[in-house]
Parts: structure tokens; sequence; C-alpha cells
């Protein structure tokens, strides 16, 4: 009994045995380096792939053996490769298109020519992002990881470096501005620092008015209508409708300012959407003459006077503060007094010589009470040969302006000229 019992365990024994020798067999240190090989021969076939697909060519051995080394040490992924690749001073110096960069990244990570999408990755790299904002996309996808396994290898991730790239419609928005507003291409420190800091917090009121107003765009002297066209093309990101521009033109030539009109696009449900859309905040109204009436009103005067000033051949005044402040103070002191002649005295037309800057010789011209618009103290300014003759006086050369709001629209008017 006993000898069966230990002839049973013997088979038993042998017959474990043997279920594990396979398994033994399996990890040995021949089969070991084979598989190891296998791996770094798959690893080699991906970085040649990518040389063959982003570069043109056939690899260097240097660079071969660094850029398998890499990835057999996990010290880089395929993701990582893929970088530096289409980052590669070589892949820039080809000056590929748009579309043909793109036509790399489909055959680079998904084995495939390009699908209808490809007009998404091509208006990425026309707004001004880089090829990493593009290829984040692509190793993100389940073909790239599939690719990535059929060499076994990790496809990792990208960590984007610029504000440009994170965002397509911010992005989009800015380069509107450099190419519409200003009609040119951004310089790509501007964008990136644009883009930055509307990722911050900047609103997108407050980089339309640095754009809409600055010293480059104004220098331009657009028409009424292109600045309508402008905006547009800038704030809407479309060609405006024929209704659209003909009310908005209608509003500038009727004396609207140009920053009421731009207040009207930006508080657009049409912009609106496109900031949520884009993640900046909006912003408050851009600061216009028609919140402040009466230096509207003063503005107009300027502009009247000069006008004549022109059609006369005789240069144009110039805005003073000091100027400003005295016609404003004067103003305010004779506004109920249905006189031109001065507190002390004097004549409207007597030496001015009460200003904070130089002395200046000025004429302060006559009060207008109860018209309701510029045009009609124009008016009477200029039925009077002497105001008139102060008002086109060549040894002129600047101008302030005080209005004094008795009610409503109705307005006492002077201006000091010298």
């Amino acid at each position: 009994m006993k000898k069966g019992r230990l002839a049973a365990l013997a088979t038993a024994a042998v017959m474990l045995t043997g279920m594990c020798v396979p398994a033994a067999a399996k990890y040995s240190p021949v089969q070991s380096n084979t598989i190891e090989a296998e791996a770094a021969g798959k690893t080699e076939a991906f970085v040649t792939r990518m040389y063959s697909v982003v570069l043109g060519r056939t690899p260097d051995a240097k660079g071969l053996k660094n850029w398998t080394a890499k990835l057999n040490s996990h010290q880089s992924s395929a993701s990582d490769i893929i970088i530096g690749f289409f980052f590669s001073d070589e892949y820039k110096g080809k000056k590929k298109s748009s579309s043909n960069m793109v036509k790399d990244c489909y055959k680079a990570m998904l084995d495939r020519a390009p699908d209808s999408s490809q007009s998404t990755w091509i208006a990425r790299f026309n707004v001004g992002m880089t090829i990493e904002s593009v290829c984040k996309g692509f190793v993100g996808s389940s073909e790239f990881k599939s690719l990535c396994s059929s060499y076994g290898i990790t496809p990792g991730t990208i960590k984007l470096r610029y504000a440009r790239d994170e965002n397509y419609d911010r992005t989009a928005f800015v380069y509107r501005l450099y190419k519409n507003c200003l009609g040119r291409n951004p310089d790509t420190a501007g964008l990136e620092n644009w883009c930055k800091n509307l990722k911050n917090g900047l609103t997108g009121t407050k980089i339309a008015h640095g754009f809409l107003f600055s010293s480059e765009y104004l220098g331009k002297n657009t028409s009424n209508a292109a600045f309508v066209d402008m905006l547009y093309r800038t704030i809407l990101g479309r060609t405006g409708d024929k209704t659209g521009i003909s009310n908005w033109v209608t509003k500038l030539n009727q004396g609207s300012s140009r920053e009421l009109v731009a207040n009207g696009f930006l508080f657009s449900n049409e912009f609106k959407g496109q900031c949520s859309k884009a993640g900046i905040t909006l912003g408050t109204k851009i600061a216009a003459p028609e919140d402040n009436p009466m230096k509207m009103y003063a503005e107009k005067i300027v502009n009247l006077v000069n006008a004549e000033r022109r059609k006369a051949g005789v240069a144009e005044l110039k805005m003073d503060p000091g100027l400003m402040t005295a016609a404003n103070k004067r103003t305010k002191e004779i506004s109920e007094s249905f006189s031109h002649s001065r507190p002390d005295g004097r004549e409207c037309f007597s030496v001015l010589n009460e200003v904070s800057l130089p002395i200046y010789y000025a004429a302060g011209e006559n009060i207008a009470y109860g018209y309701p618009s510029p045009e009609a103290v124009m008016n009477g300014w200029m039925n009077s040969p002497g105001h008139r003759g102060n008002i086109l006086d060549p040894d002129f050369k600047y101008i302030g302006v005080g209005v004094y709001e008795e009610y409503a629209m109705l307005y006492w008017t002077q201006i000091f000229i010298g």
C-alpha cells in the first residue's frame, strides 16, 4: 500500500514537473534576449519610420541610435519623438504649407491620408498656432494609440508650451485683430503675448480697444464705411450684411462716435457667444463721447471751428488744456448773466492772461444760450464779423471750449482761442 502511494506521488511529481518545464523555458536567458531584441527592433522601426515620413530621408546612424535608446529606456515616449521630429530645425527648414504639414501629421501619427477633418487642422496653422497644437490633437486619438501598440511603445502625451496653442477660438480672435484691423500678420511675440493676457483675464473689450483705437489703426484714416466693414470682419469674424452695414454707416455719418458703434458690435449676442466659446471675459463698454454729452458737444464745436479754418486755408487749432480750463471757468461764471463781459468788466475780446500754461493772447467768443446744436452755435459765430475774424485768425494756434449745461441738451458755450 505504501509502495502504491509512493508510486502515485512519484507519478504526480513527474506530471507537475512536466507542466512547469515550458514555463521555465519561456523565461530562459536566451529567449528573454530574443524578446528584448524584437522589442528593440520594433522601436528602431518606429524611429526609422519618423525619419522617412517626417523628414523624408533614411536615418543617420547617430540619430537612429539616440532616438531608439530614449524610447527603449522609457526616457521618451512616442509623443516626445513626434515633437522632436516636427519641431526640428530640419523640418522647419522645409517651410511646408499648412496643407502639407497636416498631411505629414496624418501619415506620421495615423498612418493614413487626411480625411475631411483636415480643414480643422489647417485652420489652426492659418491663425498662427504651432504644429505642437496639431500634434496634441493627433496623439490623443485611438488611432495613434493603436499605431504605438503595434510597435510596442508608449504613446505618451503632449503638454502645450504656448498660450496661442491652447484655444483655437481665442487665438483666431487675436489673429483677426491683427489681420483685419491692422492689416498685417501678427508677429509671433505679439500673438503670444495677447493670447497669454486673454488667458490671464484680459477682457474682450479691452483688447478690442487696444487695436481699434491704436495709433497704428487711427493712422490709416479710414472712412466710416471701411471702419464698419472692419468691425464685421474683426469682431464678428464674417462679412457684413447690406442692411447692417448701411445702418451702422448711417449712424456714423449722422454723428455717432466710433466708440459707440464698436460697442454695438462688442455687446452683440454674436460676439458674446464667441467670447463664451473661447473662454474670454467680455468686459465693460469702451468709453464713448456719448457717455459725456458735454464733452461730445465741445468736441463737435472744435471740429466745426477747424472745418471753417480749413475752408479758409488756415491751419487747424489744437486743443489746449489751459485754455479748456479757462473756458470752462468763464462759462460757469457767466452762464446766467447773458453778458459777453468778464466779471472784472473786460470785454470778451480782451487779452487772456489767466491760464496756468505760458501766457496766451486769446479771444473769448460769445456765449450761445438756447441753441440745441453745435451747428447752430457755429452759425451764430460765423455770422458775426468780429467773432468770425477771431475764429479764422491765422495767428491763433490753440483752442479751449467751455460748455455749461443749463438743463438737458441746452448749453452755454464759450471758446477761447489763442
